[in-house]
């Protein structure tokens, strides 16, 4: 299983130090690629020059629907071949409904394009016991999952049993450590309440492909947490 890291982890180090400067950190800390949530208002080109300098793999990128148009050429031309949504409001019945009618076209025209469509979840769509990540899976064909497990945690959601129960549709795999609550720093990964050495293992056991490391924040330098985190990762991937 590859390793990778969601830019959105880094978003405040990309803002004072820009793009190149992250892809190099996370190089140096031993991940394989990076999962996009934007593209900073670079060209492709000036990107993929990037990427190629790190040798780092584009496998993925978060792009909302409503951005979907606009953002679509960068991320073939980067070679992307998952596009995962990064929220819904799916505790919304009309929200929900909406998403049912409107996914179907995105997952064609994408497939089309030799590229899956997948969704992120949150902690919102399990409210009040619901699943609406199930039910939105079983409704719209050919839509992946990508949990992230922290906000399974959250949910009160046992990450390994939901990833075994949509194996056939997992390919990335959100790892977020859980501290005591989610106002409080993510831990390194395996130092907190998420189980990750378990979520890691049931990866494997489904033929996972890329466990993606995500941050919200972290009270120590973000090299030394991507390099204390990787290593973990590696370990039990």
């Amino acid at each position: 299983m590859k390793t990778g890291v969601q830019l959105y982890s880094l978003r405040d180090y990309i803002a004072e130090n820009g793009l190149e400067s992250a892809l190099k950190i996370i190089a140096e800390a031993g991940f394989d690629g990076v999962e996009f949530a934007g593209f900073y208002d670079m060209s492709a080109d000036e990107i993929m020059s990037s990427l190629d300098k790190y040798a780092l793999e584009a496998f993925s990128a978060h792009i909302g629907l409503d951005k979907l148009q606009d953002e679509l050429h960068t991320a073939q031309r980067l070679g992307i071949s998952n596009v995962v949504v990064p929220w819904l409001s799916l505790d919304n019945g009309d929200e929900f409904d909406r998403a049912v009618a409107e996914l179907p076209r995105a997952v064609k025209d994408l497939r089309e394009r030799g590229i899956t469509l997948g969704y992120h979840n949150h902690a919102h769509e399990f409210k009040d016991g619901a699943d609406k990540v199930t039910e939105l899976a079983e409704r719209v064909d050919g839509l992946t999952l990508e949990p992230d497990v922290y906000w399974l945690a959250v949910a009160g959601v046992d990450a390994c049993e939901f990833i075994q129960k949509h194996a056939d549709k997992i390919s990335l795999v959100h790892i977020k450590e859980l501290g005591e609550n989610v106002e409080a720093v993510n831990p390194v990964a395996g130092e907190g309440r998420a189980r990750l050495k378990d979520v890691l293992e049931e990866c494997k056991q489904i033929g996972s492909e890329w466990a993606v490391l995500e941050i919200e924040k972290t009270d120590m330098p973000i090299a030394d947490y991507l390099k204390h985190c990787c290593a973990f990762m590696r370990k039990h991937a």
